[in-house]
């Protein structure tokens, strides 16, 4: 490895010759933004990481400002819908321990609230005390709830109401994330620090957060447009210390600290020394029983989003080259009680679609996922399995091949709609005018294979597993014009039920609902599901819209028994509304034969066996 130079403290800081810019430009530190690296990281701290962080910072300023899982309960009571088994997942509404928790923003002043309500013996909700958030919270991304302890995790920033972890980019003010873990409704510990979340997920052992951070410099100017401002950055980060480029933290009331140790950054192992980078990605590990015990570890890369299995977790984001787009993930294990690096390796293409989050799966220590890039052939798509190999994640195994050519994702111009990995099998939708929806072989992660295709009018955006013969899905019923067009003005949500049992999928029932939409296509918290003996229940919100009377939201109801019949139990109308997007935050609870549908601020109650007629209204 090459190990970076010190930044050169004797550079002269005072004009030379006749004083014009032309002779002081000739001091001005050489260095370069960092290229986007595929290498595996290297741990680094001290002068060299200190080197890094500066140049980066500098090279960065130097252009002109641009214009303007919990373990399931044993009652009857569903969960948040999750991408990963054993890993939850924050979202605005939680029940756990006969206690309802709704977050969301007050209309009048924009403030977050975290609302409670004890669930009683009757079934009626009893309002308990909000709990009481930090002046600084101004965003709540999601909220956590094991037994009497809830966590909150949120910024001190404004953010979009129902949007858990909206990214702020990069560029963004300098903010705080907030974390805040309450017992039985009090405060009993506090962590602020640094950066703008990009992701959490918990385990039973730990709060995982995952946030980027760039430092911020006392006196230097990040828009450096003339010599002048130049030699002020230098003057400025010659006399930084790395611990002054390095986030803080705060515990409680206690005075701030550093988050990360030093020695536990991570750089890429191909670094330049007249190069840098100033984005960091942070990953801080909260231990649930004693949430004092936090580790933080950071690399200095750009990431986009994360992927976390039960065991590992994976950070990941696109660089351009010259030709192409490639994915680079970074793999982190759990099994330490601090957070370790482990490898690196990059795919051509990118993860995109609508649900992109289920496009990577963990399976006998191999790493599945799903990338598409584009050609003169059009948008392109390919399974891809990769290992560890020392500190590189290879490609093991990939559709299409040169052995199988033929073994192709979607037709020429089709984007991948819906994803999901089931055990064995992995089903894939592509649309562009008609739905083929794909069944993978993956018992053998080294030799994936297409084994069946079924192609139907319309897609699928969400796709569900039942048990291991159904796949339930959620998408759009659409019609095609004479040109074989779709007709998107009269589309409607289209509810599909799959037979899976052989290689080809078969339509075993289909629901349409002309002129309404389901979040539920880019909101996976959006569905509720129990298990009541044979049957799965399913609870989804439905919205439909008119200027004249804005938005009515509904709570359809479903029942899937084991043998593929699927039935409509009812549907809750909650309200009508003329703010325009209550369906993005709409959540319900399932607890035995209760139905709590929650809008806005609001929690409508009814019973399954009659879902239409609202009991009680908190």
């Amino acid at each position: 490895m090459r190990v970076l130079s010190a930044v050169a403290a004797s550079v002269l800081l005072v004009a030379c010759g006749d004083g014009s810019d032309t002779d002081e430009s000739a001091n001005l530190w050489q260095v370069s933004v960092a290229g986007a690296s595929t290498a595996p990281l290297t741990r680094v701290s001290g002068q060299p990481l200190a080197s890094y962080l500066k140049n980066g910072l500098y090279a960065q300023a130097d252009v002109p400002l641009a214009g303007n899982g919990s373990p399931p309960p044993a009652e009857l009571v569903s969960t948040t819908n999750l991408i990963t088994q054993g890993v939850d997942e924050a979202d605005r509404v939680k029940f756990a321990a006969q206690t309802l928790y709704v977050s969301g923003v007050q209309h009048q002043d924009a403030r977050p609230y975290v609302k409670r309500w004890q669930r009683n013996e009757d079934s009626s909700l009893s309002a308990l005390q909000d709990v009481e958030l930090s002046p600084e919270l101004q965003h709540i991304d999601g909220i956590y709830v094991s037994d009497d302890q809830l966590t909150v995790v949120g910024s001190d920033i404004n953010g979009y109401a129902y949007q858990p972890f909206s990214s702020y980019g990069w560029d963004a003010a300098s903010s705080q994330i907030i974390v805040q873990v309450f017992e039985q409704g009090n405060n009993v510990y506090r962590m602020q620090f640094d950066g703008q979340l990009i992701a959490s997920r918990r385990t039973a052992e730990a709060v995982w957060l995952v946030s980027r951070y760039t430092p911020a410099v006392e006196g230097f100017r990040p828009h450096a447009a003339t010599v002048a401002d130049k030699l002020n950055n230098m003057q400025v980060l010659t006399n930084t210390d790395l611990t002054e480029l390095m986030p803080k933290r705060q515990l409680n009331e206690a005075a701030t600290e550093p988050l990360i140790a030093s020695q536990q950054c991570y750089l890429p192992a191909d670094m330049q020394t007249n190069e840098g980078s100033s984005r960091m990605v942070v990953v801080t590990r909260i231990a649930t029983s004693a949430p004092y015990q936090t580790q933080s570890s950071c690399i200095v890369a750009s990431i986009a989003d994360i992927y976390m299995s039960t065991e590992h977790l994976y950070l990941h984001g696109s660089v351009s080259g010259e030709e192409s787009v490639r994915t680079v993930l970074h793999k982190f294990s759990l099994d330490e009680a601090s957070v370790g690096y482990q490898a690196t390796g990059a795919v051509e293409g990118y993860i995109g679609g609508s649900q992109s989050a289920f496009m990577l799966y963990e399976k006998q220590q191999h790493l599945m996922l799903l990338t598409s890039r584009w050609s003169e052939a059009g948008l392109q798509h390919q399974f891809l399995t990769l290992q560890q190999d020392g500190t590189s994640l290879k490609v093991v195994a990939r559709l299409p091949n040169a052995q199988q050519p033929d073994q192709v994702i979607g037709k020429p111009g089709e984007d991948i709609y819906g994803v999901r990995f089931v055990a064995d099998r992995a089903y894939v939708v592509t649309f562009e005018r008609t739905d083929p929806l794909y069944t993978l072989d993956i018992s053998n992660p080294l030799q994936p294979a297409i084994v069946g295709e079924l192609e139907i009018p319309g897609y699928s955006a969400y796709l569900h597993s039942i048990n291991e013969n159904l796949l339930w899905g959620l998408g759009q019923q659409i019609e095609l014009n004479a040109e074989g067009f779709p007709l998107w003005e009269t589309a409607g949500s289209k509810v599909a039920l799959f037979d899976v049992s052989a290689n080809d999928a078969v339509v075993q029932q289909e629901l349409v609902f002309n002129a309404q939409y389901s979040p539920l296509e880019l909101q996976h918290h959006s569905l509720t599901t129990l298990q009541h003996g044979n049957v799965t229940r399913l609870a989804l919100p439905l919205s439909r819209y008119s200027s004249e009377l804005g938005e009515q939201l509904s709570l359809l109801t479903l029942e899937v028994d084991s043998n593929g019949a699927m039935d409509i139990t009812g549907e809750l109308i909650a309200t009508q509304s003329s703010l325009y997007g209550l369906s993005w935050g709409a959540r319900s609870v399932l607890v035995e034969d209760d139905i709590y549908f929650i809008v806005d601020d609001r929690v409508y109650h009814s019973n399954w066996q009659l879902p239409e007629q609202v009991i009680g209204q908190y």
